[in-house]
């Protein structure tokens, strides 16, 4: 997802809650993951939207702003 790429993924473990809707498809159905890459593949425009799309829902929850904002708030609690 950082690197802007949509994401094609099986819907296991965290894949469900990490990945929203707009930046890809995720499922426990090969023949939809299937569908889903020959999409891609024949639509770069799509692609491009989702993968957009994936970067910035991974900078958003994953990315090094939050990780250091949230290790802040950790440690300032932890000092009161």
């Amino acid at each position: 997802m950082h690197l802007g790429m949509p994401v094609v993924a099986l819907a296991t473990t965290e894949v469900p809650d990490a990945v929203p809707p707009e930046a890809g498809v995720v499922s426990t159905r090969l023949d939809v993951i299937r569908d889903a890459v020959r999409r891609l593949v024949d639509d770069p425009e799509q692609a491009r939207v989702m993968g957009k799309a994936a970067r910035a829902a991974a900078v958003a929850r994953y990315g090094l702003r939050r990780f250091l904002d949230d290790w802040d708030a950790a440690l300032a609690e932890v000092a009161r």
